[in-house]
């Protein structure tokens, strides 16, 4: 795929290097017009309450450092990234992203989660909001509760947790009081417990000659207990479904996976450039969601491609019918 400066300087004879000469919008102008662009497709679906993950992710970056170039250790090396918080609707079916933001390294965590939540909010109606261990931490909690919302956040496990599990073991309660504690706030919540579930052990194959041995490491130690905290009130009955559901955030990785298929190659350093096509490949894959959702009907991300390239060369409208792929047809 050629990247966009390249079809940029290609058109109608621009000389060299012109791409770089005309993008001249700053950070603050392209998060404007991106804060917009997802707003205009938050509208084309219906949605009224609704779950939300917010995760950050990593591009990587080659150039020089200033405030939006996060320094991340690597295993073998260690890299320069931008970084991007983006919230997400999430259920068992859909994925979809509704606010992003570019990540300064002066940015505090829980303020990146109000002003996105901020920023979501003013579009759909969020009910709930789910959090990975890396938000795990009292303010971020308390920042989501008193935006009158409710939150779902794996526990994070340590020696006092072990002792809780043990107790609610003897007792039978799989649901108690909890609190987050931290510098300078505390969140009072309830705590889920729940033995975890097995896995299925795979066929082991006996290692012979000079591998054998080699891949020896320690093993960490398993614990046998998951747990969420949550300011949600769950009948203790439902906790086993209620633990299960908050998996469907898992959805949110598999995007930032999709998302890939529609990243868009450059060279520039510009940051407002980078941040520009990190949301486009956002709306694409939104797109995506959008048409399955407002047809009802499943497309592939190939026949989507085929569709996007369609509408960008056409000169006039769309109408008559076109044959995209084997099992799509446009009609206009």
């Amino acid at each position: 795929m050629k990247s966009l400066e390249s079809v940029y300087n290609n058109y109608g004879g621009l000389p060299p290097d012109s791409f770089f000469q005309f993008f001249k919008y700053s950070m603050d102008d392209v998060i404007r017009g991106a804060d917009w662009f997802f707003e205009c497709q938050a509208k084309l679906v219906d949605l009224h309450g609704c779950a939300i993950a917010i995760d950050l992710n990593d591009v990587e970056h080659w150039g020089v450092e200033d405030e939006y170039v996060h320094p991340k250790k690597g295993l073998n090396k260690n890299t320069y990234v931008l970084r991007y918080a983006v919230a997400s609707l999430v259920d068992e079916s859909r994925k979809l992203a509704l606010a992003c933001m570019p990540v300064t390294t002066n940015d505090k965590l829980s303020d990146i989660v109000r002003v996105l939540l901020e920023k979501t909010m003013s579009h759909v109606l969020v009910d709930v909001v789910l959090f990975d261990r890396g938000f795990y931490n009292a303010t971020i909690l308390k920042t989501v509760d008193d935006l009158g919302m409710q939150f779902v956040i794996p526990l994070r496990k340590s020696m006092t947790s072990d002792n809780v599990w043990e107790e609610s073991k003897k007792r039978g309660e799989y649901k108690l009081r909890y609190t987050v504690k931290g510098e300078t706030d505390q969140v009072r919540a309830w705590l889920y417990l729940e033995e975890k579930k097995k896995e299925k052990k795979e066929d082991g194959r006996k290692e012979k000659g000079k591998r054998k041995g080699r891949n020896k490491s320690k093993k960490k130690r398993e614990r046998e207990y998951v747990g969420v905290i949550s300011n949600m009130d769950v009948c203790p009955e439902l906790v086993q479904n209620f633990m299960d559901w908050y998996f469907v955030r898992n959805n949110v990785e598999t995007g930032f996976k999709e998302k890939n298929q529609y990243k868009i190659r450059t060279c520039s350093t510009d940051k407002a450039y980078r941040y520009l096509i990190y949301c486009i490949s956002l709306y694409l894959m939104n797109l995506v969601q959008v048409v399955r959702m407002v047809n009802n009907t499943f497309f592939r991300n190939d026949e989507m491609k085929k569709l996007v390239k369609q509408l960008l060369r056409l000169e006039g409208s769309l109408i008559g019918e076109h044959r995209l792929s084997r099992t799509l047809i446009v009609i206009a």
